[in-house]
């Protein structure tokens, strides 16, 4: 199975009456393996962002997230596992960048 075929079948899959609003796998140099159709086009920058604070936990919580241009507020997580704002989830495991309905819990999210 390809990760296209993950993300398309897995990720962006209907569960329980929700679903995802984009997902995506990424390389950790930032190289798009695969994504959704409604995944933002995001800068370099941002994925460097992401891939820092994975590596120095709390580096996004004082100028929060951007994904696609879009700021979001860096709320919990997991050092060096999980980046969690309101309405997105990025998991390390994966390298999935994930938007999330307010009623969809990241506890569905593959580990």
């Amino acid at each position: 199975m390809s990760w296209q075929t993950y993300v398309d079948d897995h990720l962006m899959c209907e569960i329980e009456g929700n679903h995802l609003t984009a997902a995506a796998i990424l390389g950790q140099d930032g190289s798009v393996w695969a994504q959704s159709a409604t995944f933002p086009q995001f800068k370099p920058e941002e994925i460097t962002a992401i891939m820092t604070d994975f590596a120095e936990p709390g580096t996004l919580a004082p100028t929060g997230l951007y994904l696609g241009g879009t700021k979001y507020m860096v709320i919990q997580g997991e050092p060096g596992a999980v980046i969690r704002g309101k309405k997105v989830s990025i998991l390390q495991h994966f390298h999935v960048c994930s938007y999330v309905t307010d009623e969809f819990a990241p506890a569905y999210f593959p580990r």
